[in-house]
């Protein structure tokens, strides 16, 4: 297992800085993020030299190799498509999502588990899976998605109807995936932060930067779509979606699109030991580096 990190400078001069301290990055930047490998001897330069630059916001992705990947029994879903909601599809919708009551499954903060949404127009091929609105965890399938995951086949799921506010009928060909099947606590490691934020409903709440991590026995046994008993997926209440192998094989098998997926860690594995070790290492570098500090997460 590798930990792969990005910096995005802010400013020019650490643009600068990168281009000149890590020049074979040049040609892998991604949305101005530079990447290195956090083993890379010259990252505790470059944070040092980013500290008279201005810093850089810090984001890492752990690459495993495809022996590890092959072990790995469970991944997070990782959304590709946002549906977009008109603002009437938002005024419809929130009181749908404030109805559904936050539900306790033993995480630090409840979930939320919401169903019954509007979209005036649902823009999705029928192979395709689109987040509802971009700001819920909740997604919407095409008719193809639904035929892949028959509930005779997966478990955990089931296909609710989408309306369209203006026929008031359920749109034909679109279902929304739902799923009531909770995780237990995910376990809170060192990939994890807590929030510091002059917004009073994220501040102090947990921020989950990398892989989610479980004992192997909290994944036995479970159904195939499952929800996570935090919110990681949003301060609203909103739960990642974990699924099986079984379901990712699946989905890629049938060239759906939509989700891409991350590596669920299994805490009693060589991976996740080195996973630790790895984000260590990295805490340790953005603690010690005051104008640089974790992007992205929760």
């Amino acid at each position: 297992m590798k930990l792969k990190t990005y910096l995005f400078p802010l400013t020019d001069e650490g643009s600068e800085l990168l281009a000149s301290l890590v020049p074979e990055s040049a040609s892998k930047v991604i949305s101005a993020r530079w990447p290195i490998m956090s083993e890379n001897p010259v990252l505790p330069e470059v944070f040092k030299a980013g500290e008279s630059t201005g810093g850089f916001w810090v984001s890492a992705e752990a690459v495993l190799s495809s022996a590890e990947q092959n072990e790995t029994t469970h991944f997070e879903v990782v959304c590709r498509k946002v549906v977009s909601a008109s603002d009437e599809d938002f005024e419809t919708n929130r009181p749908i999502e404030e109805r559904a009551s936050l539900v306790d499954r033993g995480g630090e903060a409840p979930i939320r588990l919401a169903k019954g949404f509007s979209l005036t127009r649902i823009a999705l091929k029928p192979n395709m899976v689109g987040a509802i609105g971009g700001w819920e965890s909740e997604y919407v399938c095409g008719s193809a998605v639904a035929s892949v995951f028959d509930p005779a086949v997966v478990s955990g799921l089931s296909f609710l109807p989408v309306n369209n506010p203006k026929t008031n009928t359920p749109h034909d060909g679109f279902h929304q995936i739902y799923s009531d099947s909770v995780l237990g606590p995910a376990i809170i490691d060192c990939s994890i932060e807590r929030i510091q934020s002059d917004h009073p409903e994220e501040d102090g709440q947990l921020r989950h930067l990398g892989n989610l991590a479980y004992p192997a026995e909290a994944l036995t046994d479970k159904a195939d779509f499952l929800r996570t008993a935090e919110p990681w997926a949003g301060w609203f209440g909103w739960p990642s979606w974990v699924v099986s192998r079984k379901v990712v094989d699946m989905f890629r098998d049938n060239k759906l699109r939509g989700w891409v997926f991350r590596p669920v860690l299994l805490s009693e594995s060589d991976t996740y030991s080195s996973y630790l070790e790895q984000w260590r290492h990295l805490n340790e570098l953005v603690s010690t580096n005051s104008q640089s500090e974790f992007d992205g997460g929760r």
